[in-house]
């Protein structure tokens, strides 16, 4: 029988499992699919480019990364970015850009509108 992958990180259990019962306590099913994204293995989880987040993003806009965000290219505007982990230089470039980086957990305790969050992979 095969191992089983996926995370061992007792703190992004705690995040799967708070975004599951966010999911059962608001019918939103964008949680659950951000759940189901970071539960894959670490290889299998995703990497952006702020370059790729700046062409599917407009101003102000409030995007979920389930895995890392990397520096390769630039952030033209002003966007709030929720990510599992930054590269430090993607966190400068956010900075930069005015915009903010924060971490999933924040952006779930927070009161965004569930129907304006965009999940880029």
């Amino acid at each position: 029988m095969p191992r089983r992958t996926g995370t061992t990180d007792p703190n992004v259990q705690e995040l799967i499992h708070s975004l599951k019962r966010k999911t059962s306590e608001t019918k939103a099913a964008l949680w659950k699919t951000v759940a189901e994204k970071i539960e894959k293995p670490r290889r299998q989880r995703a990497a952006v480019n702020l370059s790729k987040i700046s062409r599917h993003s407009k101003a102000n806009d409030v995007i979920i990364v389930p895995g890392s965000v990397l520096s390769a290219g630039n952030l033209n505007h002003k966007v709030t970015i929720a990510a599992l982990k930054f590269s430090e230089g993607a966190k400068e470039k956010i900075t930069t850009s005015n915009g903010k980086h924060i971490s999933i957990a924040e952006l779930l305790e927070s009161n965004h509108e569930v129907s304006k969050i965009k999940i880029i992979v």
